[in-house]
């Protein structure tokens, strides 16, 4: 498994019904309205990954985005993956998933 997907390959896994865990890990000030927001996704505070971490269930794939995909995001995926949740990345976050949804 690749460690990130496009807006692209992720709007095939959501249209296609595949059982992906969407979690927004945008830092809580870097939270803000967007245009295109992406269907399902749930917030997480990338602040206190170690404690929803042990609760998280999801049977499928696991893919984390914050603002551009760079540090919170990646950290996210490493902590996760690190304790048994494999998981990607949004490339270029949620700033891509607009510029991708807007040409679509």
């Amino acid at each position: 498994m690749n460690d990130a997907l496009s807006p692209a390959e992720l709007k095939k896994l959501l249209d296609s019904g595949t059982d992906i865990t969407v979690l927004d890990v945008r830092r809580r000030e870097d939270r803000v309205e967007v245009e295109f927001p992406i269907s399902g996704a749930e917030w997480k505070d990338p602040e206190h990954i170690a404690e929803w971490c042990q609760e998280l269930t999801t049977n499928g794939r696991i893919l984390v985005f914050c603002v551009h995909g760079h540090h919170v995001s990646k950290g996210a995926r490493d902590f996760l993956c690190a304790h048994g949740s494999p998981a990607q990345i949004l490339q270029g976050g949620i700033e891509a998933w607009q510029s991708f949804s807007k040409g679509s």
